[in-house]
């Protein structure tokens, strides 16, 4: 890379990120906010696709949503313990590529809605392992301590992607059709792989060969904390997917606004992560991971009781604001937690259940949400959702207590340290501002 795109992408990074750039973070940024605006761009208008260019019924669409949904969350764990053998370069071009070859072919199948479905459906799932590997990345070249801020560098970076993709996706669809929209988004897909090839470490040898898949999905699955964790993510994530998946139908549906009101309301979320997720996490930097965790999945759920007493605009709002700021306490921390735990040789196994979490609760959420709606009244939505994060809290306070009692030589044998424990400090930054995100040693940094 030549001085004068360095330099800009330096420029860029500290003005976005708010933190210095580091060479391998910021490459990893990148290649997260194409792949999330090819995403984003996809994914937001897919149904319409498969309705007006397929002639699909809504009930197929449904399905497609559904079966992507079912089969991703293994996918993105298959893909880390994938990566964790191969290398995370590997999997993520792969699962990207494949992914854009998929779309491309979308624009083959006519009329078919059985032939547009089932593509779709593969490439959703094909897409997931490549989701596990970029978490992956950043364990790998960032020290425990300054996982936060790293992650909530690659969120902003994401957030960028979600925020251009669905007008990307509307200026495709003007400037053409149909076949012009997956065009597009096969380039950006092909874009991320190439930016994947070109900016991220190689593949360099594993120095760890620890076993069978059998005994490292073993030890994998009998980590007590993970599992917490996992549990504590899954729940957090549902209460998450509640505000992008029933909130919009229940304010249009029970509350009376336009769907484009709502579309409005909904934009202020992305715009405000993407303006201060950064500052909160350093302002944030030396609170204790328990702290974090707690306080940002109880700013997610019980503000939505406020719908209790007023379906106002401006109880709305409000909601929208406290949901935002939890979110950014919460989903960082929450993987750099993750990420912490696991021992160096199986970053892409564990955060691999992370994403695969994630991915289930994005099923869960709109099932059990809307179906409450309907047999109980929106009431016990807020109730159901709100119970849900305290419970999360309640697993996530476990799992960093069960890991500060882990002995020495736990889990993976690593040693628990200061570095290491849940709880612990989350930067090493005593002079108030923050220094590069500095990579370890890893087999991903074989040049």
């Amino acid at each position: 890379m030549t001085k004068r795109p360095a330099a800009l992408l330096r420029g860029c990074g500290k003005l976005l990120l708010g933190m210095e750039w580091d060479p391998v973070l910021g490459r990893a940024a990148v290649v997260h906010l194409i792949s999330g605006a090819s995403f984003s761009t996809f994914w937001s208008y897919a149904g319409v696709w498969a309705i007006e260019a397929l002639g699909a019924t809504t009930g197929q669409v449904g399905l497609m949503f559904l079966l992507s949904a079912v089969l991703s969350p293994p996918a993105a764990w298959l893909g880390g313990f994938v990566s964790d053998a191969v290398g995370r370069r590997s999997v993520l071009v792969s699962s990207t590529g494949l992914q854009s070859l998929l779309i491309l072919a979308l624009c083959l199948v006519g009329h078919s809605a059985a032939w547009g479905i089932t593509l779709v459906v593969v490439a959703g799932v094909v897409w997931a392992p490549g989701r596990s590997a970029v978490n992956a990345v950043v364990a790998d070249v960032t020290p425990p301590e300054r996982h936060d801020q790293a992650y909530a560098a690659l969120r902003t970076a994401n957030n960028l992607g979600v925020v251009v993709g669905p007008p990307l996706a509307a200026l495709l669809l003007f400037l053409g059709d149909w076949t012009a929209f997956l065009l597009g988004i096969a380039v950006l897909g092909a874009l991320t792989c190439g930016l994947a090839v070109r900016l991220l470490p190689r593949d360099g040898v594993r120095r760890h060969r620890g076993g069978t898949a059998a005994g490292t999905a073993r030890v994998v699955l009998t980590d007590t904390s993970l599992v917490l964790l996992l549990v504590a993510t899954l729940l957090g994530f549902m209460v998450y997917m509640s505000f992008e998946t029933v909130l919009p139908v229940v304010a249009v549906t029970s509350f009376g606004f336009a769907p484009e009101t709502w579309g409005l309301l909904y934009a202020v979320n992305p715009m405000v992560v993407l303006l201060f997720q950064m500052p909160l996490t350093r302002w944030t930097r030396t609170w204790p991971p328990s702290v974090t965790l707690s306080l940002g999945v109880l700013l997610m759920g019980p503000p939505f009781l406020l719908f209790l007493i007023s379906h106002h605009m401006a109880a709305v709002v409000a909601v929208v604001l406290v949901f935002a700021l939890g979110e950014m306490l919460w989903v960082p921390t929450m993987q750099a937690t993750v990420a912490r735990l696991a021992p160096p040789h199986l970053h892409g196994a564990y955060l691999g259940g992370y994403t695969g979490s994630q991915l289930l609760a994005w099923m869960i959420a709109p099932l059990t949400g809307l179906r409450l709606q309907e047999a109980l009244g929106e009431r016990a939505v807020w109730i159901f959702f709100t119970a849900l994060s305290a419970v999360s809290v309640l697993a996530g306070l476990a799992a960093v207590r069960r890991r500060h009692r882990t002995p020495t030589g736990g889990s993976g044998g690593r040693r628990t340290d200061h570095r290491d424990r849940g709880d612990a400090p989350r930067t090493d930054d005593r002079a108030g501002s923050p220094r590069s995100v500095r990579p370890v040693p890893s087999p991903e940094n074989a040049p």
